[in-house]
């Protein structure tokens, strides 16, 4: 027939399933090949697995605790970490921010060094400098590296008020006088702890009240020699004139107040300008100089006059001043001008006392130092 189609034609629907059937013959030997491969390999693992021998040594437990004291101090920083002087390189406070890395007017990231920002121009504040010798943690008065150098604690404020050394002086004393607060031998002067607890004397028992000149006389060179009467009154312990007047001549004894009437020294009037229209009046300064027949004690008066508002009052005899030490197992001490004492080895010398100040003049033995203690 002339349409018939060729043989291999007719087949080809036969073909087509065994080409299928040999493609499916052969993925599944493959895969039966590689699924044994799979079973050797994982054999081979398991018995390479039982043959290890387990470790023996004891592993340490990893020590957390310093990251997580420095995470709390992250999440919860101190107020005072900027001033906190680090001596400690594992100190807490490790991640302490202390550089600027926005612009405070824009926010913008911006180089912490830089001067003004680069987006909008701003000028940014300066970085502050902190003076390390100044810092002071815990607030005692006492810097962060003296407390160091002197083995104190920077951040106990309670060690200020200690005497490390039992010298008798404070930690915060010893700072102040840049002594050793560990050296019992350095310590403050013990003028610091001393006070005039008062001051007491012997009151001079009279009183000048008016004054008569007498005939002058010639001495051996021929100079004029003035002389004076004066009018004394007694004076009681508690400054009280008496009515009954004393007239003496210069060089003679005073009644029986055991003192003599030695020499009249005539000053000019004193003006001075009183009440609210300032009156003019002259009042009398003049002098008068004493002996004490006993000793020999000089002493001076001066006039007494009672338009003068400014007459001294009756001079003290053998001053006297009662010094307190606040230093423990010190008695209070009474000096006299001249009186040396010591407290605990130092010493010391009175120049004067002053009744009217209520002072004492003090020098220091070791190194000449005078000082007013009052």
């Amino acid at each position: 027939m002339a349409n018939e189609l060729p043989s291999i034609l007719r087949q080809y629907d036969r073909l087509a399933a065994v080409a299928v059937l040999a493609v499916l013959l052969g993925s599944l030997i493959y895969l039966v090949v590689a699924g044994l491969n799979q079973q050797e390999r994982v054999s081979k693992y398991d018995g390479d697995l039982q043959s290890y021998e387990p470790v023996k040594a004891q592993l340490k437990a990893t020590d957390l605790s310093a990251d997580e004291a420095l995470l709390t101090h992250v999440a919860q920083p101190g107020k005072n970490d900027l001033l906190v002087v680090r001596m400690d390189p594992d100190a807490s406070n490790l991640c302490t921010p202390a550089r600027r890395l926005l612009c405070v007017a824009c926010a913008q990231p911006i180089d912490w060094k830089a001067a003004s920002c680069p987006f909008c121009k701003a000028r940014q504040p300066e970085e502050k400098k902190i003076d390390l010798s100044t810092v002071d943690t815990d607030g005692d008065g006492l810097p962060d590296l003296w407390e160091v150098k002197h083995k104190l604690n920077p951040k106990d404020p309670a060690d200020a008020a200690l005497d490390a050394d039992a010298d008798g002086f404070t930690n915060a004393e010893e700072y102040e006088a840049k002594t050793d607060p560990k050296d019992p031998k350095s310590h403050p002067g013990y003028e610091t702890r001393m006070s005039v607890k008062g001051v007491a004397g012997v009151r001079v028992p009279l009183r000048v009240t008016n004054k008569m000149e007498l005939p002058s006389t010639k001495d051996a060179e021929g100079k004029t020699v003035r002389h004076f009467q004066l009018t004394f009154v007694s004076v009681d312990a508690e400054g009280n004139p008496g009515t009954t007047p004393i007239r003496v001549n210069d060089g003679n004894p005073i009644g029986k107040s055991g003192f003599r009437f030695v020499r009249y020294n005539e000053l000019p009037k004193k003006e001075i300008r009183v009440g609210e229209h300032k009156q003019l009046r002259y009042v009398e300064v003049s002098t008068i100089d004493l002996v004490r027949e006993a000793d020999g004690k000089k002493v001076t008066l001066v006039f007494h006059d009672p338009k003068n508002p400014d007459w001294p009052g009756e001079p003290l005899l053998e001053q006297t001043a009662t010094i307190a030490i606040d230093i423990d197992g010190v008695e209070p001490i009474v000096v006299s001008p001249g009186t040396a004492f010591s407290v605990k080895g130092e010493g010391y010398r009175v120049r004067s006392v002053n009744a009217e100040k209520k002072s004492v003049l003090i020098e220091k033995k070791t190194d000449g130092k005078v000082f007013e203690l009052k």
